[in-house]
């Protein structure tokens, strides 16, 4: 994953696109007023669009004494977004008007506006504790996902509701429900923003520990890659797979490498993974370490028995990434186990060539007391004439 989903899903889980929450409510109310009298089923004959708009505009303000008396009509309206009474309400947390309105038109509650939205889903993505309990408790359907397929534990777990993930999962959500988008899970959500409390949750729900994204990446890989230490040791604990391959065929140790997490890469080290597995480019968590010229990671590495003689399919062998990093250190290390001195890149060039080409004086005496072969000689360039 040289750029771990950087595109589709780079950093998916913590930029995941934000609900547009009340883009008609935010213009002027007289504007989405007369929308609201294009999309209500049934009208108080004795409201003017004007008066619609105040109401609204009261609900959201969180305001509970209402100009306005709640009817069984007012439950029908709708703005411009698709969004009920009840919903705004709920958006905005106004928890005693959502009651009366439940009570109104218990029929209602699941209602969605023009994005697949509920109620129970604003009620999560906002943290409401009281209102998701309060919709519960008068039958909310807890596993009925917006358009892009999130559910409202999904939202908890992204907006780190801990009471409400709770109150959720008590309700009976889905804890293994599946987004239609990317493949996520709830828990893959939680390790990938290194929300520690609630991964332990749903691990307790008995979440499934190994599932895995559309592009393979599991929990483990997603929190090894930002280097949340504490989610890794809780799904290490729990089962999850250290050898699993995800996307660009990624492992969480390569990632933890490639992020220079020291500690989590010992961690995973504990584990006994494939020190000697590489990615579609060839690459080895010790090719990356030695490129990035992580010494540390390095020295881990090849205690755990990484091999110092590979190469990845550009040709770039350990050593010579190691010259390149400039890392005196790493170079030395990988020579003492017995790393090919001669090795030759795609251009034909020797550790030795790439210390000189980059005036790394110390790291060319240190390949030079190792006897490299003096006679090997790296591809001419022709310039064009």
């Amino acid at each position: 994953m040289a750029q771990m989903q950087t595109t589709t899903s780079g950093n998916f889980i913590d930029q995941k696109r934000q609900k547009n929450i009340g883009k008609t409510l935010r213009r002027p109310w007289q504007e989405a007023a007369s929308s609201a009298f294009a999309v209500a089923s049934a009208l108080p004959v004795t409201m003017n669009s004007n008066q619609i708009a105040e109401l609204f505009e009261q609900v959201e303000r969180g305001i509970t004494e209402l100009r306005c008396p709640l009817t069984a009509e007012v439950t029908q309206l709708r703005n411009a977004n698709g969004e009920s009474l009840l919903i705004v309400a709920v958006r905005a947390g106004n928890t005693l008007v959502v009651k009366q309105l439940v009570q109104l038109d218990p029929d209602s509650i699941d209602e969605t506006d023009n994005e697949g939205w509920s109620a129970l889903l604003n009620a999560a993505h906002g943290g409401h504790i009281d209102i998701i309990r309060l919709l519960i408790d008068n039958g909310a359907a807890v596993d009925q996902p917006d358009l892009m397929g999130w559910s409202p534990l999904m939202w908890a777990v992204y907006k780190n509701q801990h009471d409400c993930v709770d109150m959720l999962l008590n309700a009976k959500a889905h804890v293994n429900l599946i987004d239609e988008e990317d493949g996520l899970t709830p828990l893959i959500v939680a390790s990938g923003r290194g929300f520690g409390q609630i991964v332990e949750r749903l691990i307790d729900a008995d979440c499934q520990v190994n599932a895995c994204d559309k592009f393979g990446s599991t929990a483990l890989i997603w929190a090894a890659r930002k280097g949340h230490l504490p989610v890794v040791q809780l799904l290490l604990n729990s089962g999850a797979e250290v050898d699993a391959v995800g996307m660009y065929s990624s492992t969480a140790l390569m990632l933890a490498t490639r992020g220079n997490y020291l500690q989590v890469v010992d961690l995973l080290l504990t584990r006994e993974p494939n020190v000697n597995v590489a990615d579609q480019n060839g690459l080895t968590a010790l090719g990356m370490a030695a490129r990035d010229g992580y010494a540390d990671i390095c020295e881990s590495l090849i205690n755990s028995g990484a091999f110092v003689n590979q190469c990845d399919r550009f040709g770039n062998w350990i050593l010579t990434s190691a010259v390149r990093s400039g890392n005196a250190a790493i170079v030395r290390m990988v020579l003492d186990k017995f790393a090919d001195i001669n090795c030759q890149d795609s251009e034909k060039r020797t550790p030795l060539h790439l210390a000189i080409d980059k005036s790394f004086n110390d790291i060319a005496y240190i390949l030079l007391e190792r006897k490299p072969n003096l006679e090997l000689k790296n591809k001419v360039r022709r310039q064009n004439q």
